[in-house]
């Protein structure tokens, strides 16, 4: 089976919906089903080679100033490299990943081909409106931005999203079935055996228990809510704080860091290499996430895999991953004062601390890319049989 992939973001810009991409398509082609992607590229040339063993098309593009992780593809001639790139590759199926600029002319250039699609949804409107100010303007952005997601989403044949918080957010949207599936996560892969002493020493990491943060750096991971946690809590445990990722606050949040007098607590590690991801968790007493805007939280699953306690505001999806005072604590949106005291909980209780950690291990599980691979690898069957069966 040939299976194309496409979305507005690929590497080298690192997100969930990469990692979605690259983990069940590395997977499809081990089974020996063949996968491309279409994504802008990485400047206004196009471009088509293989990163880390997949196909990727991209269409020139430039880049977009207040989201430099998304890049806006130039429509001079999209529609026809699309349609070329279709006729060469002949998919059997095409799995869309969101409803912007490619997606939308995807779909569009389909409905002469009939290409069975299904299309997965990572979108919330807070992801783009939270680098804007004014509400009125917010407002409107976030009712054109659904209305974008209604109008490519209803073409597709099925809709998929990680989890059933994103079912309810879409589901009266559309009028095709929606179901949840998860991401997935390779549960070996972060469970490494062999010592983990040269990370510290790499990115100068205190010899102190860790509370461990991954991922972008941009506002709507509310990143300063942890830091102004720390603050209080270091004066009741000695820990260090571990940020890992890039992203667009990170000036603002070392900033915030040094006026707050814990420069010495806090390590911003900026962009770290798959290979080394794991180690961070083996190091860490707990993770903390405070983004209110979630639809799986993929970092947190891999914290989870590798059998560390996580405490999360209860927003989104992270309330369907953290059972409270199990796997961690879910905490209401700005009440630093209890992030304080689950901090200092699990930091100082080891009995505590050895069975949320057994607990996140256990729903971790639940996530197995495997059975992802397997449950997608059924749709595009059922999809592609049903279209067969329409056709003839």
């Amino acid at each position: 089976m040939k299976i194309l992939f496409v979305s507005e973001t690929y590497y080298p810009h690192i997100n969930g919906v990469y990692y979605f991409m690259y983990g069940i398509g590395s997977l499809l082609l081990q089974k020996g089903h063949k996968v491309e992607v279409i994504t802008p590229s990485d400047s206004i040339y196009p471009y088509r080679k293989i990163i880390n063993g997949i196909h990727v098309n991209g269409v020139p593009s430039l880049p977009i100033w207040f989201y430099p992780s998304v890049r806006y593809p130039l429509h001079t001639f999209l529609r026809s490299r699309i349609r070329r790139i279709i006729n060469r590759f002949k998919p059997d199926i095409i799995h869309i990943q969101d409803h912007f600029w490619v997606s939308k002319m995807v779909v569009k250039v389909n409905r002469d081909l009939k290409i069975p699609i299904i299309g997965t949804n990572h979108f919330m409107p807070e992801n783009i409106t939270v680098f804007f100010k004014n509400q009125r303007f917010k407002q409107w952005l976030e009712s054109r931005l659904w209305k974008d997601f209604s109008m490519v989403f209803n073409e597709v044949s099925l809709v998929t999203t990680p989890t059933e918080t994103g079912v309810h957010l879409i589901k009266r949207r559309l009028k095709v079935d929606t179901v949840a599936i998860s991401s997935g996560i390779n549960l070996e892969a972060f469970n490494p055996r062999d010592n983990p002493v040269n990370i510290r020493a790499k990115y100068k990491i205190p010899d102190k228990p860790v509370l461990l943060y991954v991922g972008r750096l941009d506002p709507e991971k509310r990143i300063e809510e942890i830091i102004h946690s720390v603050v209080l809590a270091v004066k009741e445990i000695d820990f260090c704080l571990v940020v890992v990722g890039k992203g667009t606050s990170r000036i603002t949040l070392e900033k915030l860091t040094k006026e707050s007098g814990i420069t010495d607590r806090v390590v911003f590690t900026g962009f770290v290499p798959d290979d080394e991801l794991p180690y961070f968790y083996k190091i860490s007493r707990c993770f903390i996430i405070a983004s209110i805007a979630e639809l799986l939280s993929l970092v947190t699953l891999q914290a989870m895999a590798a059998g560390v306690p996580v405490i999360a505001v209860n927003a989104g999806a992270l309330r369907e991953l953290v059972i409270n005072r199990v796997s961690g604590y879910l905490y209401e949106e700005g009440d630093i004062p209890a992030v304080v005291s689950h901090i200092a909980e699990i930091f100082s209780d080891d009995d505590l601390y050895q069975k949320m950690s057994g607990k996140s291990r256990e729903i971790a599980r639940l996530h197995d890319i495997n059975k992802t691979l397997e449950t997608f690898e059924r749709l595009y069957n059922e999809c592609l049989s049903f279209s067969k069966i329409s056709v003839n």
